[in-house]
């Protein structure tokens, strides 16, 4: 059975996914006490939900504050430097849930910093961006002990269209989160890529997005980023950013080295993806690899 629900939760990292998760768990009624390293975001978060949230100047303060706290960082490094700054606030008992996707290494570093203290850590990458997070719709993959999971449900039921633990290791979550990654990094590309070969070819291209859409191959992914895509309105319309499918896509191609698993067409879609932040897109949605198959313009 899932523990009740804490008198506060901490929330720590609020970029894109991080202010849409903190601002769905004041939503649904919890207290949550945020923090930033850039403190004016956590300020407006606390201003947009007015006796809900409380901002805190450090790390720390929110860990020893708050029995449950969730952490959601860009990459590695990120999640590395918040875990070791929230470090020192954590008490006996209390639960730290890490929801960055970022690979196994990482995340058995920032339990190393946690479990010391007497906390328990759940490795928990969530999949959606940031709209299904300000519905309350992402998929929590979480990894480590039940404890930790049992006490972060309650808060993670208020975020999650559904929740797994898929196993009782850190590795466990970093793996199946990076194994989605995976395929949606891929098929993205590979959408990109007809689009580009149908538009060389002098076929329409909203007639191919809507061809798609009703073939076997159709599904919400590829309608949302084939609009985006032919519009070309993925500067405007971020969901999730380019240089974050692409570092996933790194990360996952390391651990496939490890795991002696060929990912050749992996390393094609990640190399275009690092063109697209090349041509200035790394801040894009991450349909904006589509510019990576634009071709040179012709000189006048």
């Amino acid at each position: 059975m899932a523990a009740q629900a804490p008198a506060k939760v901490g929330f720590l990292g609020l970029g894109v996914m991080g202010k849409a998760m903190a601002g769905c768990l004041a939503e649904s009624g919890l207290q949550v006490m945020a923090w930033n390293r850039t403190a004016a975001v956590a300020q407006e978060l606390a201003a947009a939900h007015p006796g809900r949230v409380t901002a805190a100047a450090e790390a720390a303060e929110v860990t020893a504050a708050c029995a449950v706290t969730f952490a959601m960082l860009s990459g590695p490094a990120a999640a590395r430097a918040v875990a070791a700054a929230a470090a020192p606030g954590l008490r006996a008992g209390g639960s730290y849930i890490d929801c960055s996707t970022v690979d196994e290494g990482c995340s058995a570093d920032c339990a190393a910093l946690v479990e010391p203290r007497g906390a328990a850590f759940l490795a928990s990458p969530v999949s959606g961006g940031w709209r299904e997070a300000a519905k309350g719709k992402l998929l929590f993959i979480c990894g480590g002990a039940q404890a930790a999971y049992d006490a972060g449900r309650p808060a993670i039921d208020a975020m999650a269209a559904r929740s797994w633990l898929v196993g009782d290791t850190v590795a466990h979550a970093a793996r199946a989160k990076l194994s989605l990654q995976v395929s949606m990094g891929t098929l993205v590309a590979s959408l990109a890529e007809m689009l580009a070969f149908g538009d060389a070819a002098g076929v329409d291209k909203e007639m191919l997005t809507e061809m798609l859409a009703l073939s076997a191959l159709g599904s919400p992914m590829t309608k949302a980023k084939g609009k985006l895509i032919v519009g070309k309105t993925y500067g405007e319309q971020k969901n999730f950013q380019t240089y974050l499918q692409q570092k996933d896509l790194r990360l996952a191609m390391e651990l496939g080295n490890e795991l002696d698993i060929q990912m050749p067409i992996t390393a094609a879609a990640n190399a275009m993806y690092v063109r697209a932040k090349q041509l200035g897109h790394a801040h894009s949605d991450f349909s904006a690899v589509a510019e990576a198959y634009c071709p040179p313009k012709k000189p006048e």
